[in-house]
């Protein structure tokens, strides 16, 4: 396993050959939650991302630094999602974005061996979003882009039209496009009402964006944009021969659910061995990557991210490409990059 020392710049990584990568893990600066609050963002939103060792202040790097090592994780993939600047002013939305942005460049300089990042875009702003998917992967060499799965609007979804301009310019990249749940219970009354947002809510959100991708027919009209959805994609392995069904007895998708879903990535945010079993039955096991959600899970609830792998039962050669193989596949083409 690397070390965790800052070896500079000189160091970045080129390939994750024989590591293992944690695809799923958050950093919330509190500067940077400061100045979503300044423009607008609800304190509401923001509070769930504060005082939890998620910073990136010394004492809860070397904490991150110290759990990755106990866990075996050699690199996280880093993302602001859902503390992302969903707020009407293009500009105020676009800076704030930036700012999230150079604070990960930095994390990235000061541990360039233990941390490749998804970039915030604004993405309800489209025209500041593309300037910022440049910035994000021409100047910063980030591997992709993360951005939340339910919108501010109740009646807006990432698939509307206005938006396409933003998956024209990733699947000409040939990026990844990574989707994580924002808190909303999914805009449901009966969950939001009831505390239960992040219990049942996020998960909702991961199955409403990944059906909601494949209504539209985006992983065959956008072949070359790979598209990562968190927590096994919620609910959508349990019900993928209803999906199925649904498609060819109603006409409901415009091509087979479930061979669409091999086409896409997902990280194993879920802790459940028996979840990860169904997923690698029903999506491609080749496509599956490790998830923690850090900070939400800490210490031996991090370590059982890597461990509940190990120990579902799956065949060696699955366990290894969860572990390691896929993550090199996913993300090589990107660190390798010129930059």
């Amino acid at each position: 396993m690397t070390s965790s020392a800052d070896h500079g710049t000189d160091a970045r990584l080129t390939s994750l050959e024989g590591k293992v990568v944690d695809s799923h893990a958050h950093v919330y600066p509190a500067r940077y939650l400061d100045e979503l609050e300044r423009i607008g963002v609800s304190p509401d939103s923001t509070k769930i991302a504060r005082n939890m060792r998620a910073s990136n202040e010394d004492e809860d790097m070397a904490a991150r630094l110290r759990m990755m090592d106990d866990a075996g994780v050699d690199v996280q993939v880093l993302s602001v999602t859902p503390q992302l600047p969903a707020v009407d002013d293009a500009d105020d939305a676009a800076a704030a974005c930036r700012m999230a942005n150079d604070i990960y460049r930095q994390i990235i300089e000061d541990h360039p061996d233990r941390f490749i990042a998804y970039g915030a875009i604004p993405f309800e702003h489209p025209d500041k979003a593309l300037e910022e998917i440049a910035y994000c992967l021409d100047e910063l060499g980030f591997v992709g882009i993360a951005v939340n799965a339910v919108l501010d609007d109740p009646a807006a979804a990432v698939t509307d039209e206005r938006y396409r301009p933003i998956f024209e310019e990733l699947n000409r990249r040939g990026s990844i496009l990574y989707f994580h749940p924002t808190g909303q219970s999914a805009h449901c009354r009966p969950m939001a009402d009831h505390g239960l947002a992040w219990v049942n809510g996020a998960p909702v959100e991961d199955g409403i964006v990944t059906l909601q991708l494949l209504k539209a027919d985006y992983p065959r009209t956008y072949p070359d944009l790979r598209f990562h959805l968190a927590h096994l994609g919620g609910d959508v392995p349990f019900l993928s021969q209803r999906l199925e069904d649904n498609y060819e007895d109603w006409g409901s998708f415009p091509a087979s659910p479930n061979e669409m879903l091999r086409t896409m990535w997902f990280d194993a945010a879920n802790f459940t061995g028996a979840s990860l079993r169904l997923s690698a039955e029903i999506l491609d096991p080749r496509k599956i990557l490790v998830g923690s959600d850090y900070p939400y899970f800490q210490d031996e609830k991090y370590t059982r991210a890597v461990t509940y792998i190990r120990d579902a039962g799956l065949p060696d050669d699955t366990t290894a490409a969860i572990l390691s193989g896929n993550a090199q596949r996913l993300y090589d083409s990107s660190l390798r990059r010129e930059r």
